[in-house]
């Protein structure tokens, strides 16, 4: 949907693997890539933002900025807060490093482009003032908007042109397939999703002494949608769930509860219906893309392994956000509350629209189709 894309858009940002040197630079400079200084006002705008909409999504509670944060399911020191500034410092200047080497290939972004963009979110959104008051309840200011826009197309452009230089051959995808059969599979499952390790272990051991699984799914899940169907998540294939529950499916056999698996949104304990292996036909464009990816990533190191990068800032530093950036990002109720019917209808609309594209597309097959979404 048009709403969440667009939130999307405006927080996301390159997750690059970046060398770089860290100490103390010249006021006011958060970071210098090659001869290119990176102001500390575009980091507190990029920070606050982040900083604000992560407690906006947490019903405004600021105490979870000091809880700590695993966002790469291993066990991580830093807190919430500390990691909003690695990562800001961290997208700051991989961007920068993308910029530089995308204007010595002569790629670039036309402000039409990004124009363009704008009044597509103008159009789905009802018009200007709409559009502004759903920029108010957010908090975040056109100019922001703009330049995150600018650099996401450019990021767009410069990928197309790094793949054109990429080649994976059919020979590459057989081997990749040959090695990795066991990767490749389509299952049914259920699951029962809880929050604490403790509760999970008690829900298997009343499962292990006979409780039925389906029963104890609609009863203790907190995934409603699955919970109402005893657990049931229908067919899936490898990569559609989180990767803890992908891997643990990979290695189940037919009937198999399993003990319970963490993941982001909690702890699974799994019931595996059926796994069938998928077969080379089948995944071949899909280990394509997975093979150009990496070499994609590999090529992006070696841009950014060459670049002179010293980062001022740092997750620990204790940062005060000027008043002028404070409420970058910061969720406004009275606007959001304004705003909501726009928003609303701006989500009906693109929804209709899908709707019908998809009815058009699949006239004579649909009602099946229809169906399976529904589940």
């Amino acid at each position: 949907m048009f709403l969440k894309k667009f939130t999307v858009a405006v927080l996301s940002g390159l997750m690059l693997v970046s060398l770089s040197a860290c100490g103390k630079g010249p006021e006011g400079v958060a970071a210098k890539v090659n001869d290119v200084e990176i102001p500390m006002e575009d980091f507190y705008k990029s920070y606050a933002i982040r900083r604000n909409q992560y407690v906006a999504n947490a019903g405004g509670d600021e105490s979870v900025l000091e809880g700590p944060i695993d966002p790469t399911g291993k066990q991580s020191k830093l807190t919430v807060d500390q990691y909003l500034k690695d990562i800001t410092i961290k997208d700051l200047t991989e961007t920068e490093i993308i910029k530089q080497d995308a204007a010595a290939n002569n790629i670039k972004v036309e402000d039409s482009e990004i124009q363009k963009i704008l009044d597509q979110y103008k159009a789905q959104l009802g018009g200007d003032e709409q559009f502004k008051a759903y920029l108010d309840s957010l908090g975040i200011p056109l100019d922001y908007l703009k330049e995150v826009l600018k650099n996401q197309t450019l990021v767009g452009k410069y990928t197309q042109e790094k793949n054109k230089n990429i080649k994976v051959t059919d020979d590459d995808v057989k081997k990749y397939y040959d090695e990795h059969k066991d990767d490749f599979f389509k299952a049914k499952a259920s699951h029962i999703l809880v929050d604490d390790l403790k509760k999970a272990n008690e829900i298997k051991k009343e499962i292990d002494k006979g409780a039925k699984f389906e029963e104890m799914a609609k009863k203790e899940s907190k995934d409603t949608g699955s919970a109402t169907n005893g657990g049931d998540l229908g067919e899936f294939t490898n990569g559609q769930m989180v990767q803890s529950f992908n891997d643990a499916i990979k290695k189940m056999e037919k009937g198999e509860i399993s003990d319970p698996i963490k993941s982001d949104f909690g702890f699974h304990i799994i019931k595996l219906k059926e796994r069938k292996p998928r077969t080379f036909d089948e995944v071949k464009d899909e280990i394509k893309s997975k093979l150009t990816q990496e070499k994609y990533e590999k090529a992006i190191k070696e841009v950014v392994s060459k670049a002179k990068v010293k980062k001022y800032v740092k997750a620990e530093d204790e940062i005060k956000i000027p008043d002028e950036f404070k409420n970058y990002g910061k969720v406004k109720q009275d606007a959001t509350k304004e705003n909501s019917q726009a928003s609303e209808g701006a989500n009906k609309e693109t929804n209709a629209q899908e709707k019908n594209a998809e009815k058009n597309q699949n006239k004579g097959n649909n009602k099946a189709s229809q169906e399976k979404k529904s589940k």
